[in-house]
């Protein structure tokens, strides 16, 4: 077996951290070594806590900035440069990121790139990284390909699950009925302008929103329906709550929903439904129930993989025949409704 822990290079956004961590348990069981990542963003060292299959996280804080103005890109560079020996996997095709790793000695001698790759197409991240997964390295003594296991995973501690509990308590609802997460906002809602701006492909209008959560709070006995996001969607939540008839049963908490309490959150949670964001692909790592929204995303390539519990995808087509580009606005509230009711 290898006596240096596998590096795996990814930097890349909420779901597409999630989307590497078949590859992660794949090479943790080749080398028998728990995996070090590197990545861009402190968040996801949280991410990856209580993941057997990760030992650390190296991150910086962007990988667009100039090198010599960049302190964290440096920072990194000098921790791969003191293990020259590793050997790294890098889900990459920026070129920018190619540089960065090659200032730490990183090339093509010491590494299997997603560039080498063929492409297959509409081929599931998930399914590419486990093809990237299973090259062995040249020098390396890993074991043979183990087996295709494409289901995502994330891991929540007994201790936060019970923190989540007390957390739930304290804003009045109970944890031992349903808990039904709404995840209506994405990375592009956050962004300049307005939510509805055509730009923005992920969004679904709030009354849209309020009236999914109107017919599961009608549906679902004594449904507590939480609006989840981070802080910047705050306003949004609350649009959509003003909109709902049933508001007693709904809460935003997107200015109290720390990463680790998210987590915790969904593992607690009788189903979620969402847009093709980060959240979702959190939720179906941590097998629940989950209805995704997709836009103009291809969801044959970056669909959610749960290991335990169902994923209901919906993709927005137009009636008219000569409008092929799919639509988060076509979607309608019956049919979001109506996954949510196959997954009981």
């Amino acid at each position: 077996m290898p006596d240096s822990h596998p590096l795996v290079c990814r930097f890349g956004a909420f779901g597409d951290m999630v989307l590497i961590t078949p590859l992660l348990k794949q090479l943790y069981l080749r080398s028998g070594l728990p995996c070090d990542v590197v990545a861009v963003g402190g968040w996801n060292k949280l991410l990856f806590e209580q993941m057997p299959y990760v030992r650390q996280v190296f991150t910086i804080d962007s990988r667009s900035a100039p090198y010599w103005i960049n302190r964290s890109q440096r920072e990194l560079v000098r921790a791969l440069r003191a293990q020259p020996h590793r050997f790294v996997w890098v889900c990459e095709t920026s070129a920018k990121s190619y540089r960065l790793l090659a200032r730490a000695g990183i090339g093509r001698d010491n590494s299997i790139n997603q560039l080498d790759l063929p492409a297959v197409k509409n081929e599931h991240y998930c399914e590419e990284w486990l093809r990237l997964g299973n090259e062995s390295p040249p020098g390396f003594d890993y074991a043979p390909e183990t087996p295709q296991q494409l289901d995502t995973e994330l891991f929540v501690s007994a201790d936060e699950l019970a923190q989540c509990r007390q957390w739930l308590g304290q804003r009045g609802l109970d944890p031992d009925k349903p808990l039904v997460c709404i995840q209506a906002g994405s990375k592009r809602t956050t962004r300049r302008g307005k939510a509805n701006r055509s730009s923005n492909t992920k969004f679904w209008p709030e009354q849209n929103w309020a009236a999914v959560i109107d017919a599961v709070s009608a549906q679902l006995a004594g449904a507590q329906v939480l609006l989840c996001g981070v802080a910047a969607e705050l306003t949004m939540c609350r649009a959509i709550e003003a909109h709902c008839r049933q508001s007693e049963a709904v809460q935003s908490v997107a200015d109290d929903l720390p990463l680790r309490r998210l987590l915790a959150l969904l593992s607690l949670a009788h189903s979620c439904i969402s847009v093709d964001t980060g959240p979702a692909h959190a939720a179906a790592a941590l097998n629940c129930p989950l209805v995704v929204l997709f836009g103009k995303a291809c969801p044959a390539r970056f669909r959610p993989l749960s290991s335990l519990s169902p994923v209901r995808v919906l993709v927005g087509r137009a009636q008219a025949a000569d409008i092929t580009e799919p639509d988060i606005n076509h979607i309608t509230p019956s049919q979001v409704l109506a996954e949510w009711q196959a997954m009981a």
